[in-house]
């Protein structure tokens, strides 16, 4: 089974040119947005991890929120696959609240690339918040 476990890059291509082939202009929509469609479809599994452990043990987002002293809306982006404003620190953090290490760092040796991506992304939003 080994890697098949997870989207790789060329499924991600391929799903991605066929919803893009009903839909045009989908690739440039997303691109004006910042959006890696690719990206997107790989972290879908941790989304859909992360939602189903948070309601198995019926937790809001509230309550996690406020133990892990976070913003909710950065929960709701992990679990809504919102690439783009990932924080890879509270991704972390989420993943370790919901028992879900194990399974994550299988995910994460599988997909580091796109791990790598929102390490960079939360650099650069400290960095800019710090500025301002």
């Amino acid at each position: 089974m080994g890697n098949k476990r997870f989207i790789d890059a060329d499924m991600a291509g391929y799903i991605m040119n066929k919803i893009a082939n009903g839909i045009p202009g989908l690739i440039e929509a997303l691109d004006k947005y910042g959006v890696n469609p690719k990206d997107m479809i790989r972290f879908q599994m941790v989304s859909e991890m992360c939602r189903s452990e948070r309601e198995k043990k019926d937790l809001t987002f509230k309550q996690i929120a406020l133990r892990l002293k976070v913003p909710q809306y950065r929960l709701k982006d992990i679990e809504s696959s919102s690439v783009k404003d990932i924080n890879s620190d509270i991704l972390e953090c989420y993943v370790d609240y919901l028992d879900l290490r194990k399974w994550f760092n299988l995910w994460k040796k599988n997909n580091l690339d796109v791990y790598n991506r929102f390490r960079c992304l939360g650099k650069g939003k400290s960095a800019k918040r710090q500025k301002a």
